[in-house]
C-alpha cells in the first residue's frame, strides 16, 4: 500500500532555519514571537501533506462560532455575554488549574494577531476546507467573498492556517468576521452564507497538489442552502495509509510544538498502529462544542464498514476488538491526531488541536484493511453519540 493521497516533496524554506529563528526571538518581546510564529505559518512550507481529489475542489465552508471570537477578554461572564458556553466544573486531575482553552471555545482578540492574518472583534468562525493543502504565503483575507442568504457580500477580517498549521495538514483556512446568525435556513430571521467565491487580490490564493503542481484557486466557488446550525459538522473525506514509522510532516511551528498537546501522533497517543485512517472534516470536532475528543472515543461517536467474507458488510463498531473481515482481521485501537497519551482516569483537562482530521488508527491484515468502505458518524439513540 502506497501513501496515495500526499505530497511526495518539501515546499517552502527549510524548517531548521525557522526553528532556529524562533528560540532566538521568543526572549524578544510579543510583537518578535508573533512575527517568528506567522513566518513559519506562512512560509509555504509543505511535507507529505494529504490531497483529497485529482483536481482541487472547495469541500465545504461552514458557519460557526458566531460572536465569540474576538473578545475583549475571557471570563465567564464575558463569554456568557457573547452567547457562548463556559465549562465551570472542569477538573484536571493533576490538581492544575483548567486552562481557557479547556473551558470555552471562545478566543480573544489579543490572541488573533499570532496566527492569523487580520483581525477579529465578536466575530463569527468560517472553515474553509479544501481538496489540496495551501500554499501558506498566499492567504489573505481579500482572497475570500460570501455571498449571505438576504443578498449581502462580506469579505473577512482574518485568514489564516490556525489550526490546521502542520506541514502535512493545512489544506483549510479559518475565516473570521460577521458572516450570519445562529438562526436555522428555515427560519426567517436566519442570516448566513450561501456562497463562496475565491477572488484575484495582490497575492491570489494558490493550492499545490500531486507533484507539486500550483493551481490558482481564484475562480473556485462553493455554494450551499443549509447552515451548519441545522446539521452540525459532517465528514467530507476519508483516506487510508499504512504506518512506516512516525508521520512526515509533524510540526512546523516551533513555539505551537511546545503546547501541550503536542506530539499527537499514533505513537505518541496510542503507541503505534499499522494503518491510519484519516477523516477530514468540515469544522473541529467536539463532543458538546467546549470539550476536547479523546483517543478512546473511537466507538461513542464512529463506526467502520467493511466487507465481509461473504460479501455482505461487518460493522466496525468496538476498539480493542479484533473482527473478521474480507483479507483477514482489523482491529481499532483508537484514535489520534488529537493529543498526546491521556491519562488512565478521566480527565476534563485533556487538550488537543482541535483541527480538522481525526486519525482512526487499526492494526491487522493490509488485505482486511483494504477492505474498509465506509467511515460513519452513526449518532443513534441508545448508543452513539452526535459531534
Amino acid at each position: 500500500m502506497r501513501a496515495n493521497g500526499e505530497t511526495g516533496h518539501s515546499r517552502g524554506v527549510a524548517v531548521a532555519v525557522a526553528a532556529a529563528a524562533v528560540l532566538v526571538v521568543l526572549a524578544a518581546g510579543g510583537f518578535a514571537v508573533q512575527r517568528s510564529v506567522r513566518w513559519q505559518l506562512y512560509d509555504g512550507s509543505l511535507r507529505a501533506a494529504d490531497y483529497w481529489s485529482a483536481e482541487p475542489a472547495i469541500l465545504s465552508a461552514g458557519l460557526g462560532f458566531d460572536g465569540i471570537i474576538g473578545l475583549a477578554e475571557i471570563t465567564p461572564a464575558s463569554v456568557r455575554e457573547a452567547g457562548g458556553s463556559w465549562f465551570s466544573g472542569a477538573r484536571c486531575t493533576d490538581g492544575s488549574q483548567p486552562s481557557d482553552a479547556v473551558r470555552t471555545s471562545a478566543a480573544p482578540a489579543s490572541r488573533i494577531g499570532i496566527s492569523f492574518r487580520g483581525y477579529a472583534e465578536r466575530d463569527d468562525g468560517l472553515p474553509v476546507v479544501f481538496s489540496w493543502p495551501v500554499a501558506g504565503e498566499t492567504v489573505d483575507p481579500t482572497d475570500f467573498r460570501l455571498t449571505l442568504n438576504n443578498g449581502d457580500t462580506a469579505v473577512p477580517h482574518a485568514a489564516g492556517l490556525f489550526p490546521n498549521w502542520e506541514r502535512n495538514e493545512r489544506n483549510v483556512v479559518v475565516l473570521f468576521g460577521n458572516f450570519g446568525n445562529r438562526g436555522r435556513a428555515g427560519e426567517t430571521d436566519a442570516i448566513f452564507p450561501v456562497r463562496l467565491d475565491i477572488v484575484a487580490d495582490a497575492s491570489p490564493l494558490v493550492l499545490v497538489g500531486p507533484g507539486g503542481r500550483e493551481v490558482s484557486a481564484v475562480g473556485m466557488s462553493w455554494t450551499t442552502t443549509e447552515t451548519p446550525y441545522d446539521s452540525g459538522p459532517r465528514l467530507v473525506g476519508a483516506k487510508l495509509n499504512r504506518i512506516d514509522g512516525p508521520p512526515a510532516g509533524e510540526g512546523g511551528v516551533t513555539l505551537f510544538g511546545l503546547a501541550g498537546y503536542f506530539p499527537n501522533d499514533e505513537f505518541a497517543a496510542l503507541g503505534g498502529g499499522d494503518f491510519r485512517l484519516r477523516v477530514l472534516t468540515t469544522g473541529g470536532f467536539s463532543p458538546d462544542g467546549v470539550t476536547a475528543l479523546t483517543p478512546n472515543a473511537f466507538e461513542r461517536h464512529f463506526r467502520l464498514h467493511a466487507r465481509g467474507a461473504d460479501g455482505r458488510t461487518v460493522l466496525i463498531e468496538k476498539s480493542g476488538t479484533d473482527y473478521a473481515v474480507s483479507g483477514g482481521r482489523i482491529r481499532v485501537v483508537g484514535l489520534s491526531d488529537l493529543g498526546g497519551k491521556m491519562a488512565a482516569d478521566r480527565d476534563d483537562c485533556y487538550e488537543e488541536d482541535r483541527d480538522n482530521y481525526i486519525d482512526i488508527v487499526l492494526t491487522g491484515d493490509e488485505a482486511a484493511a483494504r477492505s474498509i468502505t465506509h467511515v460513519e458518524i452513526p449518532a443513534l439513540p441508545g448508543g452513539y453519540a452526535p459531534f
